[in-house]
């Protein structure tokens, strides 16, 4: 590294918040962009520093969960050898518990991805975009044996457990230490996910959702919002975000189908058209 390097004010205060525990499992891509978006709106460099680590808490806010998946690819693994689909199930239950995201969706697996593919047609090829722990979904999929899968995340250590998972469960495809907005995905599929990272994305940067979702190279993308604050209160939470997607879409020549869901707010875009 050069000297000029060293003096860089952006790279100075990567390397420090790379340095710390907190945020040094998270993507380069991620904590650089966030710097270079906090440096110019600060004249003093600490100041700067405090709003990107709160920027960056609150991003890594939705990867929060316990990370147990490694501890648990021995179970996975065998259960996929002997064909044991229940205990499979049974094991990316239990994982899919530690996190608020998934949690709220484990009622719904056995009808999820049917009424999703009702719309769909069945997928053969995946993106899922900033995917948190939604790959442990894959059991209740029922995708074709030949299905790729490709998912996105800005945790080093989650991108190592998910591909354990996919490799223990023989699936085709890879995770990806990746920051979507930084670098959108530039696979190609039939299908692309992106689960409950709306609001997310909204909050690191006004209008990239709508962006990203145009960058996708896919025939379908799949949003969903939250219907509950992690406290458990609504707060007219699928109105809003009813509302807010209908316009952030508006202007876009793509059909935009409701999936009705208890507990999740679910649209499919179809962007044949555009």
């Amino acid at each position: 590294m050069t000297d000029s390097n060293r003096n860089d004010p952006v790279d100075e205060l990567v390397r420090q918040i790379k340095a710390t525990r907190k945020y040094g499992d998270i993507c380069d891509q991620t904590i650089r962009d966030v710097v270079e978006q906090a440096l110019p709106k600060y004249k003093r460099r600490r100041d700067a520093a405090k709003v990107a680590r709160t920027k960056l808490h609150r991003i890594q806010a939705a990867y929060l969960g316990r990370n147990v998946i490694a501890e648990r690819l021995d179970d996975v693994r065998s259960a996929h050898e002997v064909g044991d689909a229940s205990r499979l199930r049974a094991v990316c239950l239990q994982l899919m518990q530690d996190h608020a995201s998934t949690r709220e969706r484990v009622g719904l697996l056995d009808r999820f991805y049917r009424d999703v593919f009702a719309v769909t047609g069945t997928p053969r090829t995946i993106l899922d975009v900033a995917c948190g722990v939604h790959p442990l979904s894959l059991p209740w999929m029922e995708l074709p044996t030949d299905a790729v899968y490709h998912a996105y995340e800005i945790s080093a250590k989650m991108v190592a457990s998910l591909n354990g998972f996919l490799t223990a469960i023989g699936v085709t495809g890879s995770a990806r230490l990746q920051d979507v907005i930084c670098t959108p995905p530039q696979e190609t599929g039939d299908l692309a996910f992106l689960m409950k990272m709306v609001p997310c994305l909204e909050r690191r940067q006004k209008g990239i959702a709508v962006k990203l979702i145009d960058n996708l190279k896919v025939d379908y993308v799949v949003v969903s919002f939250p219907v509950h604050s992690l406290a458990g209160r609504s707060k007219h939470m699928p109105e809003f975000y009813t509302h807010s997607f209908t316009d952030m879409v508006d202007g876009y020549p793509w059909q935009v189908t409701h999936v009705p869901m208890e507990g999740e707010l679910v649209f499919v875009v179809d962007k044949r058209a555009g």
